[in-house]
């Protein structure tokens, strides 16, 4: 080398940091960097070398931006150019801040072709994200013919490097790597100075200009590098800085614990005025401050932050131990996309919207064309388009409610089953259960609920004649039917249990059903039943709140229904409607609510009124 040269090595300025949300913190970490550019001009060094982490964001504002530039400046006058990488802290996804410096002439921008500083070559590497390490390619960087005979190469680099600790990447590996032999790596992202030698490179880092957490107790520093002809030299220079101060207050029993911290802050009283005040309380347990006094206290002593920590530790605890991961933000947002399993538009939308060729004025423009555009080369016509909607799932029925369920068998209706309410609820209502096929897989069995013997035959029976409509059936008077009732009611009170008895049940239910529609009359509507010499039982579940009917095993006989024919007849219209007399047990029609089509006559149904025989019990 045909003379010495000298190089500044700084890193980790973090820029426009509000530490503590304190402009003055922010103005702290601009003053170190002044500093050092300050130092740089009266050494008069060849170059100041930046190893990434200019500014703390990606996004600075404007007045960091603008006090920067002053401060770079200050270079430029002198005629001491400056180079930097881009950090993790500051890594856009295109043009970086440094390529405005750049354009500016305030700065250059380290990377595979080397700037010359003399007889020294200068190449960088920006911050590379954890995963992409392993496919970082080596095979770009220029070694042009035209460089001297004994010229020194440099790498400047800003990650966390072996033997560091917490490293990203293998320091060995990478000079390994290189196409070129460097004499020395200037390493930035770890804020503590280090000098080691890895094979026969020095590997160093300059360290931050400011304590960017409390864990940086060790004085600010930068490096200067001494290139001659007899080799290298690393030295180091250390920046004065704000001085952060750790106060330790011991509290012993309960009484006045306050008192016992205050004394302690008061042995640094000449110290804490202007400083970052930590104080840590240790001791007993049993006493509970409160953070905010004790702070309020410190600043009241010219404190310019204060941090108060509780650090009385119960026994039996341990202290957790906190794993703290980089990962590279672009892959986990391509991750978090694949879980949202987005469909083309929401990914167009996406795309727009995170892409940095398209100005925030005109995202929704751009976002409708493109979305335009999907529309149109949809052909609606193709017989293989369809629009997916998801089938919510069907709640099984609870089979603790009051509803009881009743299987039909053998039937070849859709409707699987029919739950009927008692008539003495507020109102009757029928719930149809979904088909077999078509019950969701995982779906609750039904679970029955439990029944006198010979109710599911009836049921059945009564399900299976109910797939056609009925003809209409009028019971002229209800209470001779309960009389009637009564009377079979109290010579018969024993349900059968065995299946042969209700299978006969069923039957002769069927043939009885069978023989009631046959002799319905089409001008009255009456039913004029045959003896039967079945009994009819009934039990009494009063404590549901509702009557279960049993099969009955006779039907009223025709003297009795005729009667109640006669006994009825003049109160029978003219036009042969149905009375509108009330059955027993039915609510009253002019306590619910009437819309207003049916006041106009539209409440009168096309179809005669059934009734059932559940609404006069």
């Amino acid at each position: 080398m045909d003379r010495e040269i000298r190089i500044l090595h700084t890193a980790d300025t973090h820029l426009g940091y509000r530490q503590y949300h304190s402009e003055v913190r922010r103005q702290d970490f601009f003053k170190a960097f002044e500093t050092v550019i300050k130092d740089a001009v009266d050494m008069q060094v060849d170059a100041v070398v930046h190893a990434g982490d200019l500014f703390d964001s990606r996004n600075p504002t404007l007045e960091d931006l603008l006090e920067t530039m002053n401060v770079l400046s200050r270079l430029k006058v002198a005629n001491i150019p400056f180079f930097g990488i881009v950090g993790n802290h500051e890594s856009k996804q295109s043009t970086q801040w440094l390529d405005l410096f750049e354009e500016m002439g305030l700065a250059g921008r380290l990377g595979k072709a080397p700037k010359m500083v003399g007889d020294v070559a200068i190449y960088g590497i920006d911050s590379v994200p954890k995963s992409k390490i392993p496919l970082f390619d080596y095979s770009g960087f220029e070694v042009p013919e035209s460089l001297p005979e004994n010229c020194r190469k440099l790498l400047v680099m800003h990650q966390i490097m072996q033997p560091s600790p917490f490293p990203d990447w293998d320091c060995a590996e990478v000079i390994e790597n290189l196409p070129f032999k460097a004499d020395a790596v200037l390493l930035g992202d770890y804020h503590e100075y280090e000098k080691i030698k890895v094979g026969e490179s020095w590997v160093t880092y300059s360290g931050s200009t400011e304590r960017n957490s409390a864990s940086e107790k060790e004085p600010r520093s930068y490096s200067i590098i001494t290139l001659s002809g007899e080799g290298l030299e690393i030295s180091r220079r250390t920046i004065p800085t704000r001085n952060f101060l750790f106060i330790t207050a011991k509290v012993y029993g309960e009484e006045k614990p306050f008192e016992q911290i205050f004394s302690a802050v008061n042995e640094h009283l000449e110290e804490i005025p202007e400083s970052v005040v930590f104080l840590d309380v240790s001791g007993d347990s049993g006493s509970v401050l409160s953070f905010s006094e004790i702070e309020e206290y410190l600043l009241s002593k010219g404190a310019l932050v204060a941090k108060v920590k509780d650090a009385r530790i119960k026994e039996g605890i341990p202290e957790e131990v906190i794993k703290v991961a980089f990962h590279d933000p672009d892959r986990a947002v391509a991750e978090e996309l694949r879980r949202m399993s987005l469909n083309d538009g929401g990914l167009i939308v996406d795309e727009v919207i995170r892409s940095p060729d398209v100005p925030r004025s005109r995202v929704d423009e751009e976002t409708e064309n493109r979305l335009l555009g999907l529309i149109e080369a949809i052909d609606f016509k193709d017989p293989d388009f369809m629009i997916k909607i998801p089938v919510s799932h069907v709640s099984p029925v609870d089979p603790s409610s009051s509803v009881s369920s009743i299987e039909s068998s053998g039937s070849v209706s859709p409707i699987d089953s029919v739950s009927t309410v008692s008539p003495s609820s507020p109102s009757s209502s029928a719930i149809i259960k979904e088909p077999e096929e078509l019950k969701p897989p995982g779906a609750a069995e039904e679970i029955e609920n439990p029944k006198p013997a010979g109710v599911t035959e009836f049921t059945a029976a009564v399900a299976a004649k109910s797939e056609t409509l009925m003809p209409p059936v009028r019971i002229q008077r209800s209470e001779s039917l309960n009389e009637s009732l009564n009377k079979i009611f109290e010579k018969h009170d024993v349900v059968p249990e065995s299946p042969e008895t209700a299978g006969s049940i069923a039957g002769s239910v069927e043939t009885a059903v069978e023989d009631e529609i046959s002799k319905v009359t089409p001008d009255s509507g009456v039913i004029t039943a045959p003896q039967s010499s079945s009994p009819v039982s009934f039990s009494d579940n009063s404590q549901t709140g509702f009557s279960a009917i049993s099969p009955p095993e006779s039907i009223p006989s025709p003297e009795i229904l005729k009667e109640n024919s006669e006994a009825d007849a003049d109160e029978k219209p003219v036009d042969g409607k149905l009375s509108e007399e009330k059955p027993v047990g039915v609510p009253d029609k002019a306590t619910k609510t009437v819309k207003q089509s049916h006041r106009k006559g539209k409440e009168k149904s096309a179809v005669p009124r059934q009734y059932n025989l559940g609404d006069y019990l």
